[in-house]
């Protein structure tokens, strides 16, 4: 991460023109269909807000204006959670954080934070979080900061540690981990409010769902694949025993062993994309939540401000609104192309897993060579006949994995039709 930007936001060159009281353990409530947002430049200096921030945060708008971001910083926050922020806005990616914050009085308030670039800096947005996601992320920050106190730890070191407390949750990445959170807290506060479930979102999850089910499918036609080499062993170990028919049935496994590693690397076009090791990276259905969640509530956001925007003395408001409303439509944008890739991606799993079926098909004659070779040679083949009931079940399973295959190829692409 550039060093030089953390030490700017977190020195500021100036003292702020406001200070917070001195902590208390209270909380400052606000209402979960309140929406709030500010702009910072890009050393974190804050240039405009709406009224709920004014009002939330006890900050005046002459006190907000030209102070740095850090002076709502409440210090139960850890390091490593800022460091992974600037870092995701230094590479240019949304960043969803929960944020504990501090009020002019020390009360405290929890936020949904999604901090994106924008010209000249940085724009967040924030919402009141409703999940149970809360609870295992105030725990987490207790356990870091703790850690963050007694050990020393730089905000790097922090971020490493919180990674890897996300990893040990099932999150591999903290792109999955805040894809997750904000749909999270998407759809409690969605609950919460009583507001229709969202058709986009619903389809996405549908496709994610599957497309982890799809994954499954493949591994596990990957490995029957895999363990198939006993059943041509056998067949070769069988063979040198035989004082008649032994070149036919070698040949007949060496034919299959062929058939079974063409298929073999043909199953390795079939893998579904898994997300790559960035700190941001996530698999693009996570993705896709991600920004379908950002942009929905972009859009509630330009609409709150509007209604709320004569309460904001000292902000441009209508050039405030050509940011929110630019975020949406950016938001909408990458939402679109996050589905687009798993549509394309079931697509092709669907024309490969058709030629898959082929192959395993012309796998089968060969299998039936086998088995009127098994008849041919009568009662010399009962080893043979043990060999071609096993390749019958075989070939069942592996029939069974691809109809499978095909119904969730078809699920997603039917899920992506309502998209269109």
């Amino acid at each position: 991460m550039n060093t030089m930007t953390m030490r700017e936001f977190d020195s500021a060159k100036r003292e702020p023109r406001a200070r917070a009281a001195a902590e208390v353990n209270v909380e400052e409530p606000f209402n979960v269909e309140e929406m709030f947002f500010s702009r910072t430049d890009k050393r974190g200096v804050i240039e405009a807000y709406n009224s709920i921030f004014i009002r939330v945060s006890g900050f005046s708008s002459e006190e907000l204006k030209g102070a740095p971001h850090k002076l709502i910083r409440h210090s139960d926050m850890p390091k490593g959670v800022f460091w992974l922020l600037w870092n995701g806005l230094e590479s240019g990616v949304p960043v969803g954080a929960y944020v504990k914050n501090k009020t002019k009085d020390g009360r405290y308030y929890w936020v949904f934070a999604l901090a994106t670039p924008v010209e000249g800096g940085h724009l967040s947005m924030r919402i009141k979080p409703t999940s149970p996601q809360l609870a295992l992320v105030e725990q987490l920050y207790r356990d870091i900061r703790k850690l963050e106190l007694e050990e020393k730890l730089s905000a790097e070191d922090s971020a490493r540690l919180i990674l890897s407390k996300l990893a040990e949750l099932g999150f591999d990445s903290y792109g999955a981990f805040q894809a997750h959170a904000l749909h999270q807290e998407f759809e409690a506060r969605r609950k919460a409010l009583g507001m229709p479930a969202y058709n986009d979102l619903r389809n996405t999850e549908t496709i994610a769902v599957t497309s982890e089910k799809l994954r499954h499918e493949l591994d596990e036609l990957t490995k029957k694949f895999k363990g198939a080499e006993l059943l041509t062993a056998n067949m070769k170990i069988f063979a040198a025993k035989l004082a008649v028919g032994r070149a036919t049935i070698n040949e007949i496994a060496k034919n299959y062993d062929l058939m079974l590693n063409d298929i073999r690397n043909h199953l390795n076009t079939l893998v579904v994309p898994l997300m790559g090791s960035g700190i941001w990276d996530a698999p693009k259905e996570l993705s896709a939540y991600f920004m379908i969640c950002a942009s929905h509530l972009m859009t509630e956001m330009c609409e709150f401000f509007e209604s709320q925007k004569s309460g904001v003395p000292g902000v441009d408001c209508e050039s405030e609104k050509d940011y929110l409303i630019g975020l949406q439509k950016a938001y909408d944008k990458q939402s679109q192309k996050a589905v687009e890739y798993g549509v394309q991606s079931a697509a092709s799993i669907q024309r490969r897993a058709e030629f898959l079926r082929r192959m395993v098909l012309g796998l089968s004659t060969i299998r039936i060579a086998c088995r009127v070779e098994a008849g041919m040679l009568r009662g010399k083949a009962k080893g043979l006949e043990t060999i071609v009931s096993r390749l019958d079940v075989f070939h069942d399973e592996i029939e069974a994995h691809l109809e499978t295959i095909q119904q969730h190829v078809s699920t997603i692409l039917l899920s992506a039709d309502d998209f269109a």
